[in-house]
């Protein structure tokens, strides 16, 4: 990628690698703007594309993070550890189309914080999905002293990648407008490229496996509803989840906004710590 005349190396500004980074083409615009390219890897058979919400907020994020990397002038890695993300979809077209374009604008940057603003456009080149975006940004031997307990030096390296081929949810359980779900613990090859030496999984992970917890509350309560989108989701990371560490979930409808048109409140949780929360809508479309 080339900045300024100057050809920077995306390694050396930002901590998330191949092959969770798959972003193609990226280009600094003369707005300070970062523009790329994707193929969409993971479509969840349920929801509609032509991308999922949270796969949607996987590339955003990693794109805004290169967006804030160049925007911060500095020569030295960071980690940008997106805390929190509002996502839209702006219309309720389903079709599939596997290489999308996004966009990443800065919209606030200081030592510690960003923000960024993000679309990502569709056939016609419309807006499919906004979302504004807020990091916490950590120097790399900040970030490196605060986790040196999670540190592993054995790399990882799978022959598939983790994000294509992704473990589901377990032990599903719906009880009415309640359910929860185990992830169980951890593994290191499921964070590749998330973070080096620190393996981590990814904030849009969860953000998919909230995604199926939802799909099955929306399922068992739902009838007759054709394809499944999601309106809008705001999802709040509290924390990191290091491998070696047990995920489960717990999920609620929050809110009926039609009959078929529903709210859910959700918790990821390391024991009885919140380590993430979403609130998110799901809507059931009938296919054309």
């Amino acid at each position: 990628m080339v900045a300024n005349g100057k050809i920077l190396n995306l390694e050396d500004l930002i901590m998330v690698e191949s092959p969770y980074n798959i972003l193609q083409d990226i280009e600094l615009l003369e707005d300070g703007s970062v523009a790329a390219s994707v193929i969409n890897e993971y479509q969840p058979k349920e929801e509609g594309g032509p991308i999922g919400g949270a796969e949607f907020g996987r590339h955003v994020a990693i794109l805004g993070s290169i967006a804030l990397a160049i925007a911060l002038k500095h020569n030295h890695s960071h980690y940008f550890l997106a805390v929190r993300a509002i996502i839209k979809r702006q219309h309720t077209d389903v079709y599939k189309m596997d290489k999308l374009t996004l966009k990443a604008t800065p919209l606030k940057l200081g030592k510690r914080k960003g923000v960024i603003y993000g679309e990502m456009y569709g056939r016609n080149n419309e807006i499919l999905n906004l979302a504004d975006v807020e990091y916490l940004i950590l120097e790399k031997h900040v970030f490196a002293k605060l986790y040196e307990r999670h540190r592993k030096d054995s790399p990882v390296k799978n022959t598939f990648s983790p994000y294509i081929k992704r473990r589901s949810l377990s032990n599903i359980l719906i009880d009415g407008s309640t359910g929860r779900a185990e992830y169980g613990t951890v593994l290191d090859h499921e964070c590749e490229g998330h973070f080096k030496h620190f393996p981590a999984l990814p904030v849009a992970i969860i953000g998919g496996l909230f995604g199926e917890l939802g799909y099955s509350l929306f399922e068992h309560n739902v009838q007759d509803y054709g394809t499944i989108i999601s309106p809008q989701t705001d999802i709040k990371a509290h924390g990191l989840i290091f491998s070696g560490e047990h995920l489960h979930f717990t999920g609620r409808i929050h809110k009926w906004i039609s009959d078929k048109h529903i709210q859910i409140k959700a918790e990821a949780m390391v024991g009885e710590e919140i380590v993430a929360d979403a609130t998110f809508e799901l809507k059931g479309i009938k296919n054309k």
